[in-house]
């Protein structure tokens, strides 16, 4: 099974920060994402962002997607978070790993696993 894609999709970010500036304020977002409201804009215009701001975006992004629920793209921003400094490699590795252990408490806690989880490991049923 090949490990899923963890490239943080910036364009999943970028929509979630219009419909966030459009729900309140760019200064507000700009404020919470730890941008200035050019730097935000510039984002929203396609500009792409430097590494340290792509890291704020990603951060934001897991705080703000999450408050829906977990959606996989949220899910696979905080994969790739969570791994960073690691080679290529060793985020594929830490990846199956990781996917495992959230598979592994469900079980355990006789839970139904979260739906992405399915999906996310590449196969049609949580735990196969």
């Amino acid at each position: 099974m090949a490990p899923p894609d963890l490239t943080v999709r910036v364009e999943a970010i970028r929509e979630a920060a219009r419909l966030a500036v459009a729900e309140t304020s760019l200064r507000g977002v700009a404020r919470s994402v730890g941008l200035s409201p050019m730097g935000l804009s510039n984002f929203l215009d396609g500009r792409r962002p430097y590494t340290a701001t792509l890291r704020k975006l990603t951060a934001w992004f897991i705080a703000e997607g999450a408050r829906p629920g977990a959606r996989e793209d949220v899910i696979r921003a905080s994969l790739s978070m969570l791994l960073e400094g690691l080679p290529e490699k060793g985020r594929d590795r830490g990846v199956v790993a990781l996917l495992a252990v959230v598979d592994r408490m469900h079980r355990e806690a006789r839970t139904q696993p979260p739906a992405w989880l399915a999906s996310m490991r590449g196969d049609g049923e949580p735990g196969g």
